[in-house]
């Protein structure tokens, strides 16, 4: 177990996968389980029942408890705050819990003096960032050892809906700061690892660590735009942009990582209901991937059914539909007003109501909430595991590598630590609860720039210039004349949960009021190139800053949590070099004018104007494309060696594919291996996010991506001269895109294999 070390020695940990297992070594005493749940196995008439049996299956004992249960139970049993069955002893139990990027404020979570705070990991659009899939899962492992303790002293449930898997399909959007990106692929692979290292650790598969949920199922991606709310908006979506954006990461948190919870959304897909939708909840998820675990609504979603999406006519109509197709449990009162109602009058019969509640008690059975104490590891994890000085340095570690350097010209960062003085100018400068992003929790403390720096270098003044609407610009004058005695100035702009949130999405993607109206001042006064800082979420176009000549270096950061201050601080002065790359594509201030955020379509479409979204499909310039990113190293990549299959034709490539599509845990062999040498020519030791990117033969016709991310891309660490050689795989998964119809279909003719971005290598694959 690591417990402690630089920076460096942590990353190469995360990058090697190692096994952090916080729970091992610690006291071995077992908890109760607190206020929150107490074993109805414990007492009769459950105890001595077959409910009870831990020799009998999960199947058995749940058909058990159903055949005890009353039509008024089942009422309570199926919403979030699900009331107590007095008597079978049953505890009430909140459902709703919020842990998206560390133990989050919701109704089942308490912070107080026994639970005071957890860590607050950096927003996952930073962590993302890092394209560290180890990184993923130790923060996953983290967060979910913490809200076990939470859980084991009473002070949450065990049900975590986390984490958010949906596509950040356009930057307005005011939740894609929750999400890893815009890329299938990497948000796939996030997927796959955060939900597996929240849920698993010693008692895995046995028992459940903590349940994680995958959101919002599916095609969520509008809060409040143009008139029209998420409570009532219809999500249009083709077959071919369902199947190859909006829903392989969903399919990755099943098969991949074992997911146990699911959340439909609030908006329509195609008029149906996410929460009344069978196509999504039945037919997909659970017949064609296998999930096992719950659906839970989002919080107020079966209402819309009713009263926004008017998809149904009546209470009764409502309390079926959407039980039937495949929701679990609702967030909200409506089954808890309706459902007692829909039952006594015959529309709700038992196969309305029992698959639900057996899925639920068959998670609660898998968390152990019915079984003996002894023999379950995970009751041993206590609030001496929360916050610990692993888990601050993981919360470090994580945001240094989600900060993205965009620009450093003439090698403006580092800073020297002997500059005499140093300013720090913008409303972001000393911000502290902005470094979280939103879905916070109570974190232990908050490092703000202002902070890191001060850690660093004494000789830092500091200036707001503005707030963060920045609509008064009385406070410029101080900021320039500041700037102007400067040894360096760096300027922190951006955004905060004012713009971009929950509810709230953007119009423009420029930066609020004069922001860049005070980086401009500030630059023109400033005796050398100024360093901008940029947090935010959603992106911001970052054409001024990349053109001007007296903006030297640019840093995005997103909101790198707790010690995102001090990450920043130590990237400015050189302490870590940065290796972010970004996970969303920047666009010119004018993309907002040309698509709709009711345009769901990714694809370039000439008839609406829609010049399509994300690497894989944008026809324009990119003010920085997808997977940018500069470190302080100077890396060298050479091709050693390409070993591929003779005369691969598209037949054979479209017959695997086709033969895994709904079995990501199948294994296949490459259609071709690419061996590359990366040497690190720079005196200082860094890390390099390695992308390999497939482009069809027709690559932005009739569909077709421009280009994908292939799923073999790396990180990897060099010491200061040290060279490595890595393989990069492509697979046939990696050479299809779906057709008009939703078919997963490849091209003949050559494919480019372009490895870097920049591009540093090419290659040619050819399909038959």
């Amino acid at each position: 177990e690591y417990m402690g070390g630089s920076p460096q020695a942590m990353f190469r940990c995360l990058a090697l996968a190692c096994v952090l297992l916080p729970v091992t070594g610690r006291p071995v005493s077992y908890h109760t389980l607190g206020d929150s749940w107490k074993n109805p196995c414990l007492a009769a008439p459950l105890k001595s029942s077959p409910a009870c049996d831990t020799s009998l299956g999960l199947d058995a004992r749940v058909e058990s408890i159903l055949s005890l249960l009353t039509a008024q139970d089942k009422v309570a049993l199926l919403v979030n705050t699900a009331q107590s069955v007095s008597h079978l002893s049953l505890p009430a139990y909140q459902w709703w819990n919020e842990a998206l990027h560390g133990v989050g404020k919701s109704p089942g979570v308490t912070f107080d003096s026994i639970a005071p705070n957890a860590t607050s990991f950096p927003q996952v659009i930073t962590t993302a960032a890092s394209f560290n899939s180890t990184l993923f899962h130790a923060i996953g492992d983290a967060v979910g050892t913490e809200a076990r303790a939470f859980s084991n002293v009473g002070h949450a449930g065990f049900t975590f809906w986390a984490p958010n898997v949906n596509i950040f399909r356009d930057p307005r959007w005011g939740r894609g700061q929750e999400t890893p990106g815009e890329d299938p692929v990497l948000t796939s692979e996030y997927a796959a690892n955060f939900p597996r290292g929240l849920q698993d650790g010693p008692d895995w598969p046995k028992y459940i660590k903590a349940s994680s949920c995958c959101k919002h199922f599916a095609a969520y991606s509008l809060e409040n735009w143009g008139g029209v709310d998420r409570h009532h908006f219809d999500a249009v979506v083709t077959s071919q942009d369902l199947n190859d954006t909006y829903l392989p990461a969903f399919q990755s948190c099943v098969q991949r990582s074992d997911a146990s919870g699911f959340m439909c959304s609030y908006n329509s897909v195609n008029g149906v209901p996410a929460c009344a939708n069978s196509f999504l909840m039945t037919e997909t998820l659970r017949n064609k991937w296998g999930f096992d675990g719950y659906v839970t609504s989002d919080c107020g979603a079966v209402d819309d059914v009713l009263n926004n999406h008017r998809y149904t006519n009546t209470t009764d109509d409502t309390c079926v539909v959407t039980l039937d197709s495949g929701m679990d449990i609702e967030c909200g009162d409506f089954l808890r007003s309706s459902l007692g109602s829909c039952i006594a009058n015959g529309a709700c019969n038992a196969s309305v109501t029992d698959p639900p509640l057996r899925h639920l008690f068959r998670v609660q059975m898998r968390l152990g909430l019915f079984d003996p104490a002894d023999g379950q590891d995970y009751l041993k994890i206590g609030m001496i595991h929360v916050s610990s000085d692993f888990n601050q340095q993981l919360a470090l570690e994580a945001a240094q590598q989600g900060v993205v350097m965009l620009k450093n010209e003439r090698n403006r960062l580092p800073l020297s630590k002997s500059l005499q003085k140093i300013v720090l100018i913008g409303p972001n400068a000393n911000a502290t609860s902005v470094l979280l992003g939103n879905y916070e929790g109570v974190p232990p403390y908050i490092l703000s720039i202002l902070d890191g720096v001060q850690q660093i270098s004494p000789a830092v003044d500091f200036h707001y210039g503005c707030d963060a609407s920045c609509s008064d610009t009385s406070g410029f004058a101080d900021a320039v004349t500041a700037a102007q005695s400067a040894d360096a100035v760096v300027v922190v702009l951006g955004l905060s949960q004012k713009f971009e949130s929950e509810g709230h999405d953007r119009t423009e993607i420029t930066f609020p009021g004069h922001q860049l109206d005070l980086l401009t001042a500030v630059c023109q006064a400033a005796s050398s190139p100024v360093t901008l800082v940029v947090l935010s979420g959603g992106a911001l176009d970052l054409t001024t800053a990349k053109s001007a000549d007296c903006v030297g270096a640019i840093l995005w950061a997103g909101y790198p949590g707790q010690a995102g201050g001090k990450a920043i601080a130590q990237i400015l002065f050189g302490d870590v070099n940065p290796s972010g790359r970004l996970t969303q594509t920047i666009y010119p201030a004018d993309f907002v004018n040309q698509v709709s955020l009711f345009d769901m379509g990714m694809r370039p479409n000439a008839t609406s104007g829609n010049p399509g979204r994300t690497y894989r499909f944008y026809t324009g310039t990119p003010v920085y494309p997808f997977g940018s990113g500069l470190t302080f190293s100077k890396f060298q990549y050479e091709l050693e060696s390409v070993i591929a299959m003779n005369k691969v034709t598209v037949e054979y490539v479209e017959h695997v594919a086709d033969s895994v599509h709904d079995n990501l845990l199948a294994e296949i062999e490459p259609v071709a291996t690419f061996e590359v040498s990366i040497c690190n020519n720079a005196s200082i030791a860094g890390a390099e996010t390695v992308l390999l990117f497939v482009s069809p033969p027709n690559a932005g016709v009739n569909g077709a991506p421009l280009r994908q991310l292939a799923r073999s891309f790396q990180k990897i660490w060099l010491e200061a001269n040290e060279c490595k050689v890595i393989e990069l795989e492509v697979t046939p998964r990696d050479l299809v895109f779906a057709n008009q119809d939703g078919v997963m279909r490849s091209q003949a003719g050559d494919w480019r294999i372009s490895i870097g971005e920049p591009i540093e290598l090419t290659a040619t694959l050819a399909l038959l």
